[in-house]
C-alpha cells in the first residue's frame, strides 16, 4: 500500500479464529445416551491496522475490523424431537431407596438460548502535536447484526406420563415453539477531540469532549465531557497529585432489547392449552389425548404453517414486556483525586479516592400492577373490607374470582384460619342462603389464597384485561466509594535475586437499587425504596502480588503469587418467590422484627440458633415485608494464586518459556452466595418434622463455592 505523501508508513493485517466446543446435558432425572448436546461457538475477526506519519508532530491510524460469532447446536440423531418420560418404581412410599424422575431423550434445549452476531467496526485517530498542545480526533463508527434464539421446545416436546405409554405410544402432551429468533441491527457512532496543554515543567491540564449515539435507542444527549490536572507541586519529579472527573455511557443491551421483539412475535403451540368446545374451558387430561391420538403421530412435528398450529397455535399476544418511550443509554458521573509519592530506593507510594455515579440504569417494574383505592392502607385492608361477588356468567360458565367446584357466589378475606389445624384451608359457609368461600390472607404456603386476592383485585389494574407488564425503565442508581492506598516496588535485579511487588488496600462502599438491569423492586416502580448495599459490595479488599527471581542454584524460577483478601459481601433473604404483596413480582421478602447484624452466613453444618427463627414472619397477603434489600452478611474470601515460569534462551532471538500456573494453591474452601436468594419458609401445623428440619439444616448456609484448585501447564516461543 503506498501513500503519496508518506514519509514514515507501518500497515498490519490480523486474522484470529476462535472455537469453543461444550458438551452438555440437558433436562433432569436419567437420561439416555442421545441427551448429549453438543454446543459449537465459532468466531473470527479480520482487523487492518494502519499507521501514517504524515510529518514529525502530525500522525494518523486507521483501524477496520470485521467479526462473526456464529453458534451451533449439534446432537446425536439430528434435531428429532425431544421426549419426557414420568418414571416411578412400584416400590412402598417406605422404602428409602424409592425412585421417580423423568428420563429425557432427545436433544433437549429446555432454557436455552444461543446468539449470533456480526459486526463491522471502522476507527480513525489524528494526533497533531503543536507547541505546548497534543492535540487528538477521532471517531469509531459500528456496524452490528445481533440475531437472538430461543432454542425451548423449538424441535418439539412429547411428554409420556409412563414407560408403557411410550411403548404403546400415547403421549399426554405436545408442544413446540415457532418463530423463535429476533433480529436487532444497531449503528453506533461516536467521535472526541481533546488536547493535553503542558502548562510548564510541572503541571499539565487535559480536557476534551466525546459524543456517542447509538441508533437502537432514541436517546441523542450523549456528551461526554472529560478533565483532568497532573500537577508536580515540588517540580521535583517525585510528587504528583492528579485529579480528574468526567461523564461516561454504557452501550446499548442488544439482548435485553431482543427479548422484547422476540417476545411479542413467538408462537406457541401447546395441547396443555387446548380448549374443549363442549365445556368452553381448558380440555381435561382424556381430551388433551384423544387430540394427539388424533391429529399427531410421534415423533413427527409441526411447522408454523400446518393447520393445526394455524388453528390451534397461539400468537404471544398476552407478551408482559415493553420499553419506555424515554428509555435512555444508562450513564455514570466519575470523579478521581490521588497522589503519588516516590518514597526512593525503588518505593511507590500512591493512594486515591474514587467516587463513581451511575443514573439511568435499566430496571423493570410492573405497568399494569392494581393501583390502591384511596382511604386504605395496603391491599390486605382492602380485600378486608368488602365481600367479593364470584357468581358464574353461566349455568357452565366461569367464576370470575374463584372457580372450583366448591367455590361459593362470594368470596370473603379474613385474617385469622377457620380451621387452626389447617391455616391453608378455604373453608365455604352459607349464610342466608348464599355460599361464601373464606380465604385466609395470613395462610402460609397456599398459592390459590395469592391467586384469588389477585383476581379480586383485577379491576383496580390500569388495563384489567391483562395482568403483568413488565416495562423497561431508566430508573436505575448505584453509587460508589472508594479510598486505595497503594505501596509497590520497582523491579531490581540483584546478583543472585530479583524482585518488584504491588499491595493495595481498598475501602469501598457501594450501593445501587438493583442486582441486574431487569431488577424489579418490591414495591412496583419505588426504586428508591430498594437503594441498599449492592451484591457486589465488600467494604475491605487487599491484594498483593509480586515478581520473583531465583538464583542458578535453585533453578532460575520465577515465582509470580497473588494474594486477594475481602470481606463478606451482603446476600438477600426471600420467601421463596411468593407474591404476596399483590404486584405479581415473586420477589418478596419476609417480615423480620430483630437486628440485621444477627444475620450472618453459615457454613454447611454449623448450628443455627433457633431464636433468630422467631424473628422472622410471612407479610400478611395484600402487605409487604419490612426486611431491607440483601440485609444478610455473606462470608469473606481469601485467594491465593500462583505462577512458576523458566526461561531457557535457545539463541539470541529464540526463547523457551514453560510456565504453571496454580488457582487456589492451598485449595481452600471459599464460601459464597452469587446472586441467589436465601429463602424463609414459614410452616403451618401440618408440616413434618422432616420439613421443618430441612429447613433448619438449609437457611442462611452458603449455596456454592468458587475456585477449588486447579492447575494448568503452558509454554510460550519467541521468536
Amino acid at each position: 500500500i503506498d501513500h503519496k505523501f508518506s514519509t514514515v508508513h507501518n500497515g498490519s493485517v490480523l486474522y484470529q479464529l476462535g472455537r469453543q466446543n461444550n458438551l452438555r446435558q440437558f433436562g433432569g432425572g436419567n437420561r439416555l445416551a442421545e441427551a448429549f448436546l453438543g454446543r459449537t461457538r465459532n468466531t473470527d475477526a479480520v482487523s487492518y491496522t494502519d499507521s501514517y506519519v504524515i510529518s514529525p508532530t502530525l500522525v494518523n491510524q486507521m483501524r477496520v475490523q470485521f467479526s462473526r460469532l456464529t453458534p451451533a447446536v449439534d446432537a446425536s440423531g439430528g434435531r428429532r424431537p425431544v421426549v419426557l418420560i414420568t418414571l416411578n418404581d412400584p416400590l412402598p412410599s417406605t422404602d428409602p431407596e424409592q425412585r421417580s424422575g423423568t428420563l429425557v431423550a432427545g436433544s433437549s434445549t429446555s432454557g436455552a438460548t444461543d446468539r449470533k452476531e456480526s459486526r463491522a467496526q471502522a476507527q480513525e485517530i489524528l494526533a497533531w502535536v503543536t507547541g505546548n498542545h497534543s492535540l487528538k480526533f477521532g471517531g469509531d463508527v459500528q456496524f452490528i447484526h445481533s440475531t437472538f434464539i430461543d432454542l425451548s421446545d423449538i424441535s418439539g416436546t412429547f411428554s409420556f406420563a409412563n414407560a408403557a405409554d411410550f411403548i404403546t405410544n400415547a403421549p399426554s402432551r405436545f408442544r413446540q415453539n415457532f418463530q423463535s429468533e429476533s433480529t436487532q441491527t444497531n449503528s453506533y457512532m461516536g467521535f472526541f477531540i481533546q488536547n493535553e496543554w503542558r502548562l510548564g515543567s510541572n503541571l499539565v491540564f487535559s480536557y476534551g469532549l466525546r459524543y456517542e449515539n447509538e441508533t437502537i435507542i432514541h436517546d441523542a444527549n450523549n456528551w461526554g465531557p472529560r478533565i483532568s490536572v497532573a500537577y508536580d507541586p515540588f517540580k521535583s519529579g517525585k510528587t504528583v497529585i492528579r485529579l480528574g472527573a468526567g461523564i461516561f455511557y454504557n452501550r446499548a443491551l442488544l439482548r435485553t432489547v431482543d427479548d422484547f421483539t422476540l417476545g411479542a412475535q413467538q408462537r406457541f403451540f401447546d395441547t396443555n392449552d387446548l380448549i374443549d368446545p363442549s365445556t368452553g374451558q381448558i380440555g381435561s387430561a382424556d381430551f388433551r389425548r384423544a387430540f394427539i391420538a388424533a391429529n399427531l403421530q410421534f415423533p413427527n412435528t409441526l411447522t408454523v404453517d400446518s393447520p393445526l398450529v394455524k388453528n390451534f397455535g397461539a400468537l404471544n399476544a398476552g407478551f408482559s414486556r415493553r420499553l419506555d418511550p424515554e428509555l435512555r443509554i444508562p450513564e455514570s458521573y466519575q470523579a478521581n483525586v490521588g497522589l503519588e509519592r516516590d518514597l526512593s530506593r525503588g518505593f511507590v507510594f500512591e493512594t486515591n479516592y474514587t467516587f463513581n455515579r451511575g443514573l439511568h440504569l435499566w430496571r423493570e417494574f410492573n405497568a399494569n400492577a392494581p393501583r390502591l383505592p384511596a382511604g386504605f392502607k395496603n391491599f390486605s385492608a382492602y380485600l378486608g373490607s368488602r365481600d367479593f361477588v364470584n357468581f358464574r356468567s353461566s349455568p357452565f360458565g366461569i367464576r370470575p374470582i374463584y372457580n372450583v367446584s366448591t367455590a361459593g357466589d362470594l368470596v370473603r378475606f379474613v385474617f385469622n384460619p377457620t380451621d387452626p389445624a389447617n391455616p391453608n384451608a378455604i373453608v365455604r359457609v352459607t349464610e342466608f342462603g348464599v355460599p361464601i368461600s373464606l380465604i385466609n390472607l395470613n395462610s402460609f404456603t397456599s398459592t390459590t389464597a395469592v391467586e384469588v386476592a389477585l383476581a379480586a383485585l383485577n379491576n383496580l389494574r390500569p388495563d384489567p384485561t391483562r395482568t403483568d407488564i413488565q416495562q423497561l425503565v431508566s430508573a436505575g442508581n448505584s453509587f460508589y466509594h472508594g479510598l486505595i492506598f497503594e505501596l509497590r516496588k520497582r523491579f531490581k535485579q540483584t546478583k543472585n535475586f530479583g524482585f518488584s511487588f504491588r499491595s493495595a488496600y481498598t475501602f469501598s462502599h457501594l450501593t445501587d437499587d438493583g442486582v441486574v438491569n431487569t431488577s424489579d423492586a418490591l414495591v412496583a416502580g419505588n426504586f428508591f425504596g430498594e437503594r441498599a448495599l449492592s451484591l457486589l459490595d465488600r467494604r475491605h479488599r487487599f491484594v498483593f502480588s509480586g515478581t520473583f527471581d531465583t538464583p542458578s542454584y535453585l533453578g532460575k524460577l520465577r515465582f509470580a503469587p497473588i494474594l486477594r483478601l475481602a470481606s463478606g459481601a451482603p446476600f438477600n433473604i426471600s420467601i421463596g418467590g411468593a407474591d404476596r404483596n399483590l404486584d405479581d413480582v415473586g420477589n418478596d421478602r419476609p417480615v423480620f422484627t430483630g437486628n440485621t447484624s444477627l444475620l450472618h452466613w453459615r457454613s454447611p453444618g454449623d448450628p443455627i440458633d433457633p431464636s433468630i427463627l422467631s424473628l422472622f414472619a410471612l407479610p400478611t397477603i395484600g402487605q409487604t415485608g419490612n426486611l431491607p434489600r440483601n440485609a444478610g452478611h455473606g462470608p469473606g474470601q481469601f485467594f491465593l494464586d500462583l505462577n512458576v515460569t523458566r526461561e531457557f534462551r535457545l539463541s539470541e532471538k529464540l526463547r523457551l518459556r514453560p510456565t504453571v500456573e496454580f488457582d487456589n494453591v492451598l485449595n481452600k474452601t471459599v464460601f459464597s452466595f452469587g446472586s441467589e436468594f436465601i429463602d424463609f419458609n414459614e410452616f403451618a401445623p401440618t408440616a413434618t418434622p422432616e420439613q421443618r428440619r430441612a429447613f433448619l439444616d438449609s437457611f442462611l448456609v452458603t449455596t456454592r463455592t468458587l475456585r477449588p484448585r486447579q492447575v494448568r501447564l503452558g509454554v510460550r516461543f519467541d521468536f
